[in-house]
Order: C-alpha cells, then structure tokens, then sequence
C-alpha cells in the first residue's frame, strides 16, 4: 500500500522548479562547495576550550559526548552545539599526534525547562520555549494530544472526537484547525497552504515524534507568519546501533477503536533508514462519525563525512471521516438538544477527506567548530474534499419543507506547494565571550485550486459547478538574528523582512459577475528584541577520560566528555517581538453570491511582549514563571454593506496575562537530590491566566473566541527503570466562547478532565503491553463549537494493546 502512495507522491509532486526555486538552490550549492577560512581563537589547552564554547551556549546541545542508539550525541546540560574538543596526547607517545575534532548532530535537548540558547542553526535567547517528549509518557492512545501536551503551560486543545484533525489554540486566539498559530514538522510548515489557505488539517503520529517544541513570542521572526508561537514537531531519526529494528504497537479501545503503528529502522555502513506504517479506524459513539487513517513516512540519513550529511523524507497520508454534526443547548425548531440526547447527529451525509504527500530534502554542514549550514528543499500535494448537506441550522436538522435540504455544498480544494530555505549560524568572538548569529533566506510558492459545486442530493459526491477560482503565492523572506553573549548576559536583536504577493484569479462564479484578478503586494517587516540574565549559576565540571590508548586509530575514535553546569540555575528572560497573520484568498476574494472585495485589505498584525523566570533550583525541581501582555490589530472579519457584505480590518484586541509551570521529581527529593531507586514521580503543575478583550470594532468589549481566563494542568508521571510508567493527567479549563460576538449557541462551559494510562515493558524492552482510560470520572463536556453547533467531546472510554 505505502509503494503505491509513494508512486503517486512521485507523480504529483510540484517539482516543475520555477526559475527563481531552482537559482534559490544552484546558489545553496554554490555556498557548500565554498570553504571559508575561519579564524582559530587563541586557546592554551584544549579544555579551556571546550569551557568557552560551553559557556558561549550555556543550555545548548552537544557535538561532543558519547552517542545514543539513535546515533546522535547526548546532551550536556551547559554546553555548546557546535562544541568540537580535542582529545590529549597519551604521555607514552613518543610523536605529536593531529588534533582530532570530534564533530556529531545532536537533537536532545538538555533536561532544562526550556529550549537550549542556541539550537543548531536557530536562536532562543531571550524567548520563552518549552519542549516535551511523548516517550517520557505511557503509551498516548490515538494520538490523543491532550495528554501529549499536558505540561506544556496555556496550549488549548478543542478536541473534535470525530475526526484524527487536532486544533490547537493559545493566549486566547482561535483553535480552529490551528488557524493562528505556526505548525512545523523538523521545522517545515505542515499547513495546507501557509499563507493563502493556512488551515491545519495534518498532524504527525505521537509514536514517530520524538520531541515537540513550543515557542512562544518571537517565533515569527524565525518561522514566518501567525502570532501564536510557533509548534515544531521533531520527528524520530534512524537508530546507529544495528542494520535492523522492528517495533509494532496495536491497540484496541471503546467504539470499535483499532490503532496499528509498524516501524522498521537502522543503519547500514553510512545510510541510515526509519520507515512507518500508520493505520487509525473508529466507528465513533455517534451516527456518521467514524474515522479511518493510512499514513507512511521514509526517512532516508546518508552521512557524506564526519560533518555532513543529507536527509530525505517522503510522507502519505490519507484520512476520511463522517462529520455527524452539531448540537444545540437551546429550544428552536428541528433542535437536537444537547441536553436531551447528546450522541445524537444532526448531519448524516456529511463527509471529509484528505490526501497528502510531501518531500523534504536537507543538506546539513559543519564547516568548522564556529560555522554550520542547514539547507532544505521541499514540496508537496494536498487535496481537500468535504460534502455538506444543505438546509440546516446551528445544531439544528436541514429543515425537510426547504428544498435547500434536498441538496449539499461540494468543495474541493488542491494546494501545491513548493520552496527552500537556508540557514547559516556561525560563533564568533567578542569581548572576551563568544556571541552568535544566525539567519537565512526563505522562498515559498504555492498555488490552490478552488472547485465549489452543488449536489442534487443530501449525500452527493459531484454536482452542477458553482465557483472556480486559482490563489496563487508567492512568498520571500530575509531573517537574522545575533546572541550578544556578555557573560551571564544575553541580548538578541533580530529581524524579518517578508516579501509576500498573493492573487486570485476567479474563473467561475454563477451567483454574480466575475471579479477582476485580484492581486496584492505586502511587504512586511518585523523586528524583535531578546534579553536573557543568568541570576544564578552551579558549577562546571569537566569529564574528560584519560586517554591510556597509543593505537592512533583507538585515538582517533575517542569523543572527550563535555564541560557540563549543572542546577541550581535561575534565568530571567525578556522578549519584545512583532508578528503577523496574512490575508488568505477567501478574504481576498469572497464567494458568496453578495460578497464585495475590499482593495484595502491590511494584514493583521501583533505586538508582543514577554517576561519571565525559570530554572532548575534543585535538581529534582524544574520552574517558569512568566506575564505576557500582546496586542492584535487589523483582524480580518465581515462588513454588513447595502445589499452585501464585504471583508475589512473590523477591530484590534489585547491579551495580558501569567503563565507558571512547575515540575517536581518527589522521589529524588526524598533521595536528597540524586536519583531514587525506587525510579521517579515527576508530579507537575501549569497555569495559565488570561484577561482577553477586543477594544475596537463590531465586537468591542466582548471576549475573543477560545480565551478562557483560566486554564490548568496538573497530574503526575512514574517511571521505574524504563520498565513501568504510570500517568494520571488532568486538564482544567474555564467557561469561554467559541465566537468573537460571545452567543449563547456557542458557549462552552468549564470542564475538568482526568485521564489515566499504564504501560509495563519487559524481556529488555523487547516486549510490553499497555492500557489506559481517558476521561476517567466520565466529565460530560464539549470543548469545540463549530459552524453546525456544538461537538460533544468523549465520556470516559477504554483502550489497551500491546
């Protein structure tokens, strides 16, 4: 099955380059094949140089260290990513042996609340960050984020248990397919469409992640668009330590729920391979609301050297689920009232679905300890098909006297996308420390297919065409930023400068006359200021092994240990940033039969600002402590005109609010700091606070949509020896609205939800089995209302495989 949907990845894949993607890479490779010349700095032993570049990147990565099954190196807790140390001389020798640079590419971050300083080719001084790993959890049934994101402080899941879609929410703007916020895989936007349609509809299996990071304020000044922060899905690389692993998880849950996930993965000589089959079924508690899911990814590493290698990655992925409706809490006519039957359906003909594939291809190069490059091309195809009945009303039948009820709304959507991006860091001295820039070059293009046709029937799969129209994007970015290290000092400037042209050509429309081609220039920059401020410090020790070997190959093949600092730490933080939200091509030409275009049309754009402390105090203690305050301005919404209505810049609205989160390993503070052998109970706890308001426009006064005043997450994890885990999550979240205009249909109250999950490994980790019951005191909630009415969200339910 997956080499057939590889074959058709193949022949839609968009590479018909256009000339400037095609100069964009001829020039990337240009670069690589250049090797600067880099300044040596002056250093009396090798240790000391390892200490300056561990203090250049206090809670970065390691290229120094021993290696992980996986091939990549392990973290230290205070060290440098681009630290390369040079292993001493034996005293027996009675020659001067060459310096060996130990180089390697890590990907775990340290054990530090936060995201190291500097990352590989990316900067997070100053920005509040957070990161999570799904296998520091038992087994997460149906990729089921609400458990994944459990201490990750103020992000708002609204679960639509019909469908595999997941909508991310945060600080109070709209969880709605993710909408407002930037949603990444290794750093690639996963969007339908980033600017013009930038909808998430695809999110990668919990089982293939292995870490997912969140940035907060300043996230755009790095990844482009959306004042949400940005969320990276860090996805699993190929295991170093055999040519061949297998692993497979299946699992059974209420509802005729089956999940299968089937990996292979390994290393032979110098390719490296990690390979997934992904299969998801439900039948739903609800008519019309089952699901199925097939998606497969290939990643291919080949290290070309010590210090270079490229990584390919091909994913498929196809998805259909039944859309039962929604429901009402209020008495009207044809009403399915929640509080009469809530598993009752209001739509049984609706139906979604969606096709993906996509490349990516990285080229990723050390040039030396001080200058690394990552250069990425990437590409894909997305189909979106959805089928709605016509006639119906908010949590209400299609009314059976209107014979609009007799027919459906058809839309099909295309999107093909293609781009690059480079990035560059590179550590230089300064002032006695080493500073740090880092910052590239983005190109983008995408063109979207827009087919709207009318069904003669409720259940319909093609009808009389209505509306035809072609977007069309294309998308250029400048950015930098530069870590100015003064000690325990951090201060990052930074900047985006985005070159961004949309058009929409309509072809058809049978409501009206057609539009002119509408076409608009944007040329957007932001600027952004971090500051970071080590209040408190421990000690480095170093752990370089004696080298006792005189076989100059064994030499070669020592990597020295890392200078590491390790608790207590405490930093302050600061961010000061700007981001924006672009039109997308319904606002730029709407499609409705009395929709007027609006040539004025502004991005929406946000000022942010972030202050914070967090650390490691003890360590069996991890803390963040912060207060945001944002505004957003120019947001997009409908105008009542004379006999129509139109798009415009119809209000702003400001968020201020406090974030905490805290972590505590019980175990090992009863163990006075050092690991228990009774294994570890991290008990955590996040809050997030929140007074959202819109000052302007139609709305003024009312509350944002999605911005609840509170929101909590508290629970505990056990572990003992990687061979039991235990998780009790709870998830706490206040009354709010799921419409700018705060209606009563659209209420959502509090709701409060435990979830609780086991998993037992044995024979070495070879074998396990795993259980877990979501919604375990059965909490009767909703936490999503869309266009058709309210999504009532699970009762408690079972699951269990092995």
């Amino acid at each position: 099955m997956l080499t057939n949907w590889f074959s058709i990845l193949l022949g839609r894949m968009p590479f018909r380059f256009t000339p400037p993607l095609f100069y964009a890479i001829t020039a990337a490779a240009s670069l690589i094949g250049t090797h600067p010349a880099t300044a040596q700095r002056p250093v009396t032993s090798p240790l000391q140089r390892a200490a300056a570049n561990s203090k250049a990147d206090e809670g970065g990565l390691a290229r120094g260290g021993a290696a992980t099954a996986q091939g990549d190196l392990l973290p230290v807790t205070e060290s440098s990513y681009t630290l390369a140390q040079v292993a001493p001389a034996a005293p027996a020798m009675e020659h001067t042996m060459e310096p060996v640079i130990v180089r390697g590419f890590a990907v775990d971050p340290v054990e530090y609340p936060a995201l190291p300083e500097v990352q590989g080719t990316r900067i997070n001084s100053g920005k509040k960050s957070s990161f999570v790993k799904p296998e520091e959890f038992p087994t997460i049934a149906n990729n089921n984020y609400r458990e994944a994101l459990a201490t990750t402080p103020g992000l708002l899941v609204s679960e639509e248990p019909s469908s595999p879609i997941i909508n991310f929410g945060y600080r109070g703007l709209d969880s709605q397919r993710s909408e407002f916020m930037q949603v990444l895989k290794d750093g690639i936007s996963i969007k339908n469409e980033q600017f013009g349609f930038p909808e998430t509809h695809y999110t990668p299996i919990l089982d293939a992640v292995e870490r997912i990071e969140f940035i907060r304020s300043g996230s755009a000044l790095q990844f482009g668009p959306q004042p949400g922060g940005a969320l990276n899905f860090v996805m699993k690389m190929p295991r170093r330590d055999g040519p061949f692993h297998f692993v497979t998880k299946n699992l059974y849950g209420s509802d005729d729920l089956f999940t299968s996930y089937t990996a292979v993965e390994g290393t032979v000589d110098a390719l490296g391979y990690y390979a997934y089959y992904d299969h998801r079924e439900r039948e739903g508690f609800r008519a019309n609301s089952d699901y199925e899911v097939n998606a497969g990814s290939v990643k291919l590493v080949y290290d070309v050297g010590s210090d270079s290698r490229f990584v390919l990655t091909l994913d498929a992925y196809d998805e259909e689920h039944g859309e039962p409706g929604g429901l009402t809490t209020i008495p009207q006519p044809n009403a399915v009232l929640y509080q009469i039957n809530r598993n009752a359906s209001s739509r049984f003909f609706d139906r979604f679905r969606l096709e993906r594939y996509y490349a990516t291809l990285e080229y990723q190069r050390f040039f030396s300890e001080h200058t690394q490059i990552e250069i990425k091309g990437f590409g894909g195809y997305l189909s979106r098909f959805s089928k709605r009945q016509r006639g119906g009303g908010v949590g209400t039948l299609p009314n059976p006297e209107d014979a609009a009820s007799t027919t459906n709304s058809i839309q099909l959507r295309e999107d093909r996308t293609e781009g690059a991006e480079l990035r560059l860091r590179h550590d230089y001295n300064l002032a006695g420390d080493i500073s740090t820039f880092a910052g590239g070059l983005y190109f983008y293009h995408a063109v979207q297919d827009r087919r709207d046709e009318r069904g003669s029937t409720p259940g319909a799969e093609s009808g009389q065409l209505r509306n035809l129209n072609t977007g069309d994007t294309w998308d250029g970015a400048i950015f930098a930023e530069n870590r100015f290290h003064f000690g325990r000092l951090s201060i990052t400037p930074g900047m985006r400068l985005e070159f961004l042209q949309q058009g929409v050509d309509e072809i058809v429309n049978v409501t009206r006359d057609l539009l002119n081609t509408q076409s608009d220039f944007s040329f957007v920059p932001l600027f952004g200021l971090g500051a970071s401020y080590v209040l408190l410090e421990g000690e480095p020790a170093s752990a370089m092994p004696p080298v006792t070997s005189t076989d100059e190959k064994e030499m070669k093949s020592v990597a020295a240990a890392a200078t590491s600092i390790g608790p207590p730490r405490l930093e302050a933080y600061a961010t000061v940033s700007q981001a924006y939200r672009p039109r997308t091509y319904g606002e730029l030409v709407p499609t409705s039969a009395s929709g007027v275009v609006n040539g004025n049309l502004e991005e929406g754009r946000s000022l942010q600002f972030e202050l914070g402390l967090r650390g490691k105090p003890l360590p069996y203690l991890t803390v963040d402590v912060g207060g945001f305050y944002f505004t957003f301005e120019d947001q997009v919404g409908d105008i009542s005109l004379p006999g129509g209505s139109s798009t415009g810049n119809v209000g702003d609205a400001r968020y201020a609010g406090l974030e905490a989160a805290a972590e505590l390993d019980l175990l090992a503070m009863i163990n006075g700091g050092a690991e228990s052998p009774w294994g570890r109970l991290n008990l955590y706890s996040n809050v997030t606070l929140l007074d959202a308001e819109f000052t302007s426009g139609p709305s003024k006064g009312s509350t944002p949509s999605y911005a609840p005043e509170y929101q909590i997450k508290a629970g505990g994890i056990y572990h003992w020896k990687e061979a039991v885990k235990i998780g009790l999550l709870g998830t706490l979240v206040d009354n709010h609205y799921a419409d700018a205009n705060n209606t009563a249909e659209r209420f959502i109250p509090n709701y409060n939800v435990w979830d609780l999950t086991a998993e037992l490994n044995f024979g070495d980790g070879r074998f396990g089995v795993f259980a877990g019951i979501n919604n375990v005191f059965d909490e009767d909630f909703w936490a999503e209302v869309r266009d058709e009415g309210i999504l009532p969200a699970y009762r408690r339910n079972y699951y269990g495989g092995v």
